[in-house]
């Protein structure tokens, strides 16, 4: 089995979770990328969405695990603006020579991670080995999540 890394990027606790039952699932690190910048209130909200839209880069901090150290990188983010978070693209940014291979999942309020992908691949140059959505409704209906999180990991472990 691969040697894994779920980084992941969590404002409300959504993504936190499903980067968390991923790593459980598939026995990987995991690693919370934190965005130094305020992001909470309305004026943080509606500049964070801008944020997003527009590409911005933003200062991170982790935990310190390093990408080259692991086979596999998944990467979680919530989606804002019709995009990544700056956080998530900040750290794919610096260490995209370093990820040797890698996944992604997000989580919205109603975006499709198909729409996202091409965010990811701009960043990463390639095609990612798999991506999943959750959106809110999914996230709460047990059923629904639990069968695209299975499906998602089968991939993984492959």
């Amino acid at each position: 089995m691969k040697k894994t890394l779920v980084v992941y990027y969590s404002k409300d606790g959504h993504t936190k979770k499903v980067a968390e039952d991923i790593a459980a699932a598939l026995g990987a690190d995991i690693d919370e990328i934190r965005d130094l910048r305020k992001r909470k209130g309305f004026f943080a909200w509606f500049s964070s969405g801008r944020d997003g839209m527009k590409k911005q880069r933003t200062e991170i901090e982790t935990s310190g695990k390093n990408p080259a150290d692991y086979d596999l990188i998944i990467a979680g983010s919530p989606v804002w603006g019709w995009n990544m978070v700056p956080a998530v693209r900040t750290y794919l940014e610096e260490n995209k020579t370093s990820i040797k291979e890698y996944a992604f999942f997000v989580t919205s309020g109603n975006t499709s991670s198909k729409k996202i992908a091409p965010c990811f691949v701009e960043i990463m140059s390639r095609d990612p080995l798999a991506h999943v959505g959750f959106n809110a409704k999914e996230i709460k209906e047990k059923d629904i999540y639990d069968k695209k999180i299975g499906e998602f990991v089968e991939v993984m472990k492959k």
